[in-house]
């Protein structure tokens, strides 16, 4: 298994250092163009599980309410709270988690750690890219634009209620943190993943499931 594994990140490592003679070799040129490459292939399937999980979250912030109530009402007696509540769910056709979402998402994450793990082992050769002179090390700039990237991506996917917030500001901050120790080469891809997850946001929102 391991030398699958092993075999699946050098073909994307490869593919990447391959694309860069299309930029007379430049490395960060092939971390990008092998990222859109590889996300315009999977963009099918993360549009479809982004509807899914954008109905899900319309869904849930107009029961909640409801649920809120049931909570409160038997709030000593967890099984007819439980029993309710699942009365509710059945009614909209609903489970509390979104499980086609999730295993969707989970499809795609060993394509997406294979390529991360390429592309970090790409970044390690290091180079220039556009204004960094080497994607070997971190690049504050690169990292502030990957992060507006990142949180504007997932404002855009977040419906409206108390904790949109929160869920913006903290992924925000976890990026900034982790790019600010990282190669700029890693950065790269995870600005161009991030560009594709506010396109297919957008998308998403006004095509609904």
């Amino acid at each position: 298994m391991t030398g699958l594994w092993d075999q699946a990140v050098d073909v994307l490592r490869e593919s990447i250092i391959a694309y860069s003679y299309l930029f007379n070799g430049n490395l960060g040129a092939g971390i990008l163009a092998v990222t859109f490459l590889l996300r315009l292939a999977l963009m099918p399937l993360t549009i479809r599980v982004a509807r899914i999980t954008a109905a899900h979250q319309r869904v849930m912030q107009r029961i909640q309410p409801e649920l809120d109530r049931i909570k409160a009402r038997h709030a000593n007696d967890s099984r007819r709270m439980s029993a309710e509540a699942q009365a509710v769910f059945s009614r909209e056709g609903v489970s509390p988690v979104p499980l086609a979402g999730c295993l969707g998402t989970a499809a795609q994450a060993p394509v997406l750690i294979a390529l991360y793990s390429a592309v970090r082992r790409v970044a390690m050769m290091g180079g220039r890219f556009a204004w960094i002179r080497d994607i070997a090390r971190p690049d504050v700039a690169l990292t502030i634009v990957v992060a507006a990237v990142a949180a504007f991506g997932t404002m855009v996917s977040q419906t409206s209620g108390q904790n949109r917030t929160m869920m913006t500001v903290l992924p925000t901050v976890v990026t900034l943190i982790v790019l600010s120790k990282m190669a700029a080469g890693v950065a790269l891809y995870w600005g161009m993943s991030s560009a594709f997850s506010l396109v297919q946001g957008i998308i998403a929102k006004r095509q609904p499931a």
